[in-house]
């Protein structure tokens, strides 16, 4: 019997069990994995397991050395960094995630992000909430038609949210030193070749990078301090893009007008200095979300991981080849 543990949230393994027998698969046994306070799994907690999903949580080195047996663990999510890829390949293990799942849903919400910050949305009803009925209240905006996005890199989210934009009126502007000008302008969109003149040029800046060490802190006093004084911030990448201090000082001081935010840099505490900043938005970390991406993410996680447990290379794997031991 094949064991494949599973470290999520509190839904049942209803769906994982339906796809098993859907395939007519009898030999594999799926269970909760117990966990620490840091979502780390417990020490035994993973006796005999071949497999491991990931939903949340830490998988550290030593989780593949006192498990040699595990051939895979398959985080729910794109990126992967909460797992130690080297131990896992030292050991003989897959790595897989989900990419793309989200694209759609992702791009979506920086949308809604964008003309949240346009039409005063929550601003306004934050206002009516309080007790306040004045329509004139607040940070002076105008139509999003005629105006510039400024995209920061250009991967499969901004490029699905440039006709979005266009949909809306926008010009669209990309800051993508990887990625060639007649790529970017397949697209309907306008490379521009420093990250200076997007800042500069952007009537709203919105961010698609990953979190690496030429982007941490991208967006700072500096190039918050290029903006114009009406331009918007959108962050849908990653909280450790942005300096939140200065973020804060700049929504603050006039520096920029308004922002909007999924992410923030101490998202386990909830704290950041942009929260209740009556000019910036903050949802938790939430544009993934749909019921159709999260049922995609579960299955194609669940279905990366019973690939190799059944001795198969995963579709997402992120590491190898591998030589199994």
């Amino acid at each position: 019997m094949h064991r494949i543990g599973f470290l999520c949230s509190e839904r049942p393994l209803d769906g994982e069990r339906a796809l098993l027998a859907e395939r007519g698969v009898t030999d594999v046994e799926l269970f909760d994995v117990e966990h620490d306070e840091h979502r780390v799994p417990l020490a035994d907690s993973l006796a005999g397991a071949e497999g491991l999903v990931v939903e949340w949580g830490t998988i550290p080195a030593w989780v593949f050395k006192e498990n040699p047996q595990l051939k895979c663990v398959s985080t729910m999510s794109i990126g992967y960094d909460n797992i130690d890829v080297d131990a896992a390949t030292e050991s003989g293990a897959f790595v897989t995630n989900v990419p793309g799942y989200c694209t759609y849903d992702v791009a979506l919400h920086t949308l809604a992000l964008i003309c949240d910050l346009y039409r005063k949305v929550t601003y306004r009803d934050r206002l009516v909430r309080s007790g306040r009925w004045d329509d004139m209240a607040g940070y002076s905006v105008w139509r999003p038609r005629g105006k510039t996005a400024g995209l920061v890199y250009f991967g499969s989210i901004a490029r699905a949210l440039v006709p979005m934009l266009q949909g809306i009126g926008m010009n669209v502007i990309v800051y993508a030193p990887t990625k060639a000008r007649e790529f970017i302008e397949g697209y309907g969109a306008k490379k521009v070749e420093s990250l200076d003149d997007l800042f500069a040029t952007a009537d709203v800046v919105s961010l698609h990078c990953p979190l690496v060490e030429e982007t941490t802190g991208i967006v700072n006093a500096r190039t918050l301090a290029l903006m114009k004084p009406t331009a918007f911030l959108v962050n849908t990448a990653r909280g450790g893009c942005v300096d939140e201090e200065a973020l804060a000082r700049a929504l603050t001081d006039g520096t920029i007008s308004a922002a909007a935010v999924d992410v923030i840099a101490d998202e386990a505490r909830c704290r950041s200095p942009l929260i209740g900043l009556e000019n910036c938005v903050v949802t938790p970390h939430a544009a993934y979300l749909s019921e159709d991406s999260y049922a995609e993410l579960r299955q194609r996680a669940f279905l990366n991981c019973l690939s190799a447990v059944q001795g198969e290379t995963p579709i997402d794997r992120v590491n190898g080849p591998l030589e199994w031991v």
